[in-house]
């Protein structure tokens, strides 16, 4: 008999393959046809391709061997969600003119409407309201422009007590101002000097020069705004941002370049690596109340860099508008659902008693005041809510108060 069992019982190898760059290459050998599947599934559950399949590679003799496809599979199509445009929160700020646009106030408005659409295009409210381009790009979505609007109107209208129209229309007409002062910019923009990174001090001196005091911020931040467009992130924005505010201490300048810094800190996922590594969400708030409450030795706790930067300049008082954005993300992320610790719940109380007494001062009063007195209270309750259902009183938890 020539094909004995011998013959067919020869060892067997399974490769896997994953395509990429429309080319298909080997990925891993396995010994065990489930091994190599679940590999090839872990490669398309990561996004590191989109395409697998698993051979199984009979060797018959050594210059004969068979190959069968025994397992393939596409990753379906990924679906971007849509952008959101969010209601204002909070103090809202109420735009009369063209310039309440600029403020602290309205740019933390702003961010927080129009969030989700500069953390996907990696720029902040300063950029959006100073550059061209990004406007351009904008009204090319006109529908967002649009929604955004209505969100901000109607919060202005009830807090007001005016006409949602009223507001509308003249919100509208502020909007197309400040497109305009964009388009003139760019238009006018080779008679300023460029700036790349350096001579701030310098390049400040040439706007008033040519334009005077009252034009020199928008000028500036406009002119800023050009060169963070190089910075291919929000994180190497707040970086390059936070060097240039150390070297600009003398100049005075380093009052705009806080105002940026400010709009870069609406961002959560900012934030969360400006403090990270940290052990759990309570220890990371504990460290960024220690921040904006200027206590000793905040700075040297940090591990990064940038924000040892941010937390000295902070300390000095330099960066005001920065610590009140700071202690805004801090008091949202109190209020949150999110656990301090995910993966000790037992020890929930313990760090929220701990994140308490971090952010209470000398005098007795707490960061935030009653709102973050509300929002800890709010955890607590869940807190002891959680305790009840581990004891098996789910009704008693949900009868709580």
């Amino acid at each position: 008999m020539i094909f004995g069992v011998s013959f067919w019982n020869k060892k067997k190898t399974f490769e896997v393959f994953i395509k990429k760059d429309d080319r298909w290459q080997l990925h891993s050998l396995c010994d065990e046809e489930d091994e190599a599947i679940n590999e090839a599934q872990l490669q398309l559950r990561m996004a590191k391709t989109n395409q697998v399949k698993v051979i199984r590679h009979r060797h018959l003799s050594k210059t004969a061997a068979a190959e069968t496809v025994v397992y393939e599979a596409t990753a379906n199509p990924s679906r971007e969600k849509p952008i959101v445009v969010a209601t204002p929160v909070g103090e809202l700020a109420v735009c009369k003119v063209l310039d309440d646009l600029y403020t602290a106030d309205g740019r933390r408005t702003i961010g927080q409407v129009m969030r989700d659409y500069m953390q996907r295009n990696n720029i902040c409210t300063t950029e959006l309201l100073h550059s061209f381009s990004h406007i351009r790009k904008l009204q090319d979505a006109q529908g967002l422009v649009n929604a955004g609007l209505h969100r901000v109107g109607s919060a202005q209208a009830a807090a007001l007590g005016v006409p949602v129209k009223e507001r509308m229309q003249l919100l509208d007409t502020l909007v197309t101002q400040m497109q305009q002062k964009a388009r003139a910019f760019a238009a006018e923009r080779g008679n300023f000097p460029e700036f790349k990174g350096q001579d701030l001090g310098a390049v400040s001196s040439r706007i008033v020069e040519r334009v005077g005091l009252e034009h020199h911020d928008y000028v500036l931040n406009a002119l800023l705004s050009v060169w963070l467009f190089e910075c291919r992130s929000l994180l190497a924005k707040v970086d390059a941002l936070s060097r240039l505010a150390q070297d600009n201490i003398e100049t005075g300048l380093i009052r705009q370049l806080d105002g940026i810094l400010a709009d870069t800190m609406i961002f959560a996922e900012v934030v969360q690596e400006l403090f990270a590594p940290q052990p759990n969400l309570g220890v990371a708030l504990k460290q960024m109340g220690a921040v904006v409450l200027c206590k000793k030795g905040a700075g040297e706790k940090l591990a990064n860099p940038t924000m040892k930067i941010i937390a000295t300049l902070i300390q000095q008082g330099l960066l005001p508008q920065t610590q009140a954005a700071l202690a805004d993300r801090l008091l949202r992320e109190i209020n949150t659902d999110r656990p301090l610790d995910q993966r000790t719940p037992d020890q929930e109380g313990a760090l929220l008693d701990d994140l308490v007494l971090s952010l209470t001062g000398d005098d007795g009063t707490i960061l935030g005041g009653e709102r973050t007195h509300q929002s800890v209270e709010r955890r607590r309750l869940r807190q002891r809510q959680e305790m009840l259902r581990a004891q098996g009183l789910h009704s008693v938890a949900d009868n709580l108060r």
